[in-house]
């Protein structure tokens, strides 16, 4: 359900950019994700596409009064609880992420879950400025903060500007943070793979499909700030249950995405190391 209907000026602009916010018991964050979007300086139009995973915090209503204030902006989706899938005997919020893929009506798609939020006001323009400039790229990222269990925080992940081929990448799992992506509207065949209501994470597994698709622009512009949120489904998760995560992950990558034996096993080699190391040893 389009939370206002489809009368709303945003739904009678062509976007250029989709930005997608799934946010569920985020009552504490969501108003500074959204705020952190709606602050985007552009030269191009673009739509807020909030999924909104029914919490019982109070977050819904918070959507709402944005949506409400911003109908030049946002489309707020409101999705039932009772849609929810459960993924390895565990319910999540995966229906509610495809759905705004679904609904999402921009040339390009960029990701910033309801608990982080976005430091830099032209992250938008600067990622659509290169993906326009590298039209072979698929996707962009950008440096972010992650903040830590301390509650101190660390820039991290990208040290500099480069832009890698599929073929660079065929060992690289993940790069960047999802908050920081940007990435063309060609994800038909993802959200119709099976893998999207197997795998435990869906971010992994979008990086693998999107990396396969076109070559990836890295930048060190810092743009994001990631929240150490301990209520989050990962968080929640003990370090060895994340570890089995991976192995997982890494055989669905492999059956779905993939099939490249070769880079199966070498995962699979480092992955049993680790574990070992960090469980046997």
């Amino acid at each position: 359900m389009e939370y206002l209907g489809l009368d709303k000026p945003i739904c009678k602009i062509q976007p250029m950019v989709s930005v997608l916010v799934p946010t569920f018991q985020h009552v504490n964050y969501i108003s500074t994700c959204l705020e952190s979007i709606l602050c985007q300086k552009t030269n191009f139009p673009y739509e807020i596409i909030i999924g909104e995973d029914e919490s019982t915090d109070g977050t819904r209503e918070i959507c709402m009064k944005f949506a409400e204030k911003y109908p030049d902006k946002i489309r707020l989706f409101l999705r039932k609880e009772e849609d929810k899938i459960y993924i390895n005997g565990v319910k999540v919020g995966r229906f509610n992420h495809l759905e705004n893929f679904k609904c999402a009506r921009g040339k390009y798609l960029a990701y910033c879950d309801g608990d982080d939020y976005w430091l830099d006001e032209n992250k938008l323009q600067l990622q659509f400025d290169l993906m326009q400039k590298y039209p072979a790229a698929n996707l962009c990222v950008t440096n972010t903060y992650l903040e830590k269990s301390s509650g101190e925080s660390a820039a991290a992940l990208v040290k500099a500007f480069v832009i890698n081929t599929p073929k660079n990448l065929r060992n690289t799992a993940y790069l960047g943070h999802i908050s920081t992506w940007f990435f063309k509207n060609d994800v038909t065949d993802f959200i119709k793979n099976k893998i999207v209501y197997k795998a435990p994470v869906m971010d992994v597994i979008l990086f693998a499909y999107l990396k396969n698709r076109g070559n990836v622009i890295s930048t060190p512009e810092t743009t994001s700030f990631y929240r150490y949120n301990n209520g989050g489904l990962y968080r929640l998760k003990s370090v060895k249950n994340v570890h089995k995560d991976r192995f997982i992950l890494n055989w669905l990558i492999f059956i779905h995405l993939q099939r490249n034996p070769v880079i199966f096993l070498r995962n699979l080699t480092y992955l049993i190391w680790r574990y070992y190391l960090n469980f046997i040893k």
